[in-house]
């Protein structure tokens, strides 16, 4: 009986140990940062930094602001006055149903890197 009893307050312990060390994990991973915008990255999103798709149907997408058409079709972020950041923005374009896509930090370094392949 006391076996039991021990058994089950360590194996509680270890539950519980787990668990916290679950949720400092998912706290990190909304403060972590991408890959530093380099100047290789800025150049490459001159010509590959955004791209337009039409809005999903049945699905809301929440926008991070507005942009013209003339501008969407610049495609260089930083022509359009956007940062390039961590995570990829999607801004809606005026008169139109479709959605202009900004590549994040993260998506234009995988692209570099298999570029260079």
């Amino acid at each position: 009986m006391k076996k039991t009893i021990f058994s089950a307050i360590v194996f509680l312990g270890a539950s519980l140990s787990y668990g916290q060390n679950l949720a400092k994990d998912s706290n990190k991973n909304t403060t972590e940062q991408g890959p530093a915008v380099s100047k290789e990255m800025e150049a490459y999103a001159v010509k590959n930094g955004t791209y337009i798709i039409a809005s999903p149907k049945g699905k809301e997408v929440k926008a991070d602001g507005e942009v013209t058409l003339a501008k969407a079709k610049l495609v260089d972020p930083a022509a359009m006055g956007i940062k390039i950041i961590n995570r990829t923005q999607y801004f809606t374009i005026t008169g139109s149903t479709d959605l202009l896509v900004v590549k994040s930090t993260w998506v234009l370094e995988n692209e570099m890197k298999t570029a260079k392949k």
